[in-house]
């Protein structure tokens, strides 16, 4: 086994071909969804991409067998991902072990996303001085099977005339047009301290990635044109599994049941486009945000641990 650093755009296909397949295994590591991974990599600060040099490809011969991602700034953390058939082999532990090293410099060392029942990650993270952070993330699910019936929303139907208030409707992004207005709205929402012209370039920049889709961004627009919540939705065609990360709603229109007519509309697009189920993630302490994925029918199915090595674990 040999690695080596990212090249291009299709090592970034393998490395989601690899989630894909880990998640169909389904043998209790958890894999995130492919939007996740797209997600980090692209709506970023790195305005030089240096990204690249973080991670880490592990191959035999051609064909990647496995992946990892070091985040050294804030985070200080490391992600791993195998081939599902590595599971809890040498190799898997030298993913794990290299990764661990690469960031042993730092005062603490973190790895999220453990689902809490995989005896071996759990495992090996232990017996190398890791312990469980306090708070967990809550891994939600729905089906789309019944999205008609579960939301009095008929499948295929847009929001504007069924759900919204008079002068309010749905979009898609336009893409780079729409990047001021969305960084707007998400800068609002999320209590960014970023200056807001920093906030806007890492916005357009995004939208300029490879991975953007205009269709996969959707915008609840207010009468005056102002962005007033959003969301990107992702697929998993392997699975058949959507996925929501982000989701937000401006504080001016907060309170309104504008989060969950987003979530909505969300939902029919991925069942248009062939998703059978649809995901999202939220932190143990974040009800609300809990709150509003139930009111349209997720549940709870997985709770994912963060483990932490260090001064503050």
């Amino acid at each position: 086994m040999n690695h080596r650093t990212y090249n291009n755009i299709q090592d970034l296909h393998a490395m989601l071909d690899l989630l894909a397949a880990g998640r169909k295994a389904n043998n209790d590591t958890y894999y995130v969804h492919r939007g996740d991974l797209q997600w980090w990599l692209f709506y970023n600060d790195d305005v030089t991409e240096e990204w690249k040099s973080r991670v880490r490809l592990w191959m035999d011969g051609e064909r990647l067998i496995g992946w990892s991602l070091l985040s050294p700034f804030a985070w200080h953390a490391f992600d791993v991902y195998a081939e599902p058939s590595l599971r809890g082999t040498d190799l898997e532990r030298e993913m794990l072990a290299w990764a661990v090293e690469q960031l042993a410099a730092g005062e603490t060392t973190q790895t999220v996303w453990v689902a809490e029942e995989d005896d071996f990650r759990v495992g090996w993270l232990t017996e190398n001085g890791f312990s469980p952070r306090e708070g967990f993330m809550h891994l939600l699910k729905r089906s789309l099977s019944e999205l008609g019936a579960r939301t009095s929303v008929r499948p295929g139907s847009g929001l504007k005339s069924a759900l919204l208030e008079k002068g309010f409707y749905v979009r898609s992004s336009r893409g780079p047009a729409d990047a001021s207005a969305r960084a707007m709205a998400s800068h609002a929402a999320f209590g960014s301290s970023m200056p807001i012209e920093d906030y806007t370039a890492r916005t357009l920049r995004f939208m300029q990635s490879p991975v953007y889709v205009n269709e996969h961004e959707l915008f609840i627009v207010s009468p005056t044109e102002e962005v007033a919540a959003f969301c990107c939705i992702w697929t998993d065609d392997l699975n058949r599994m959507g996925y929501f990360e982000p989701v937000g709603v401006h504080p001016n229109y907060q309170r309104r049941g504008l989060g969950r007519k987003m979530l909505l509309e969300g939902l029919t697009r991925l069942q248009s486009e062939g998703m059978t189920e649809a995901s999202v993630c939220a932190e143990s302490a974040n009800p609300a945000a809990i709150r509003l994925y139930e009111s349209v029918g997720f549940q709870k199915v997985k709770r994912l641990l963060t483990f932490r090595k260090g001064k503050t674990s």
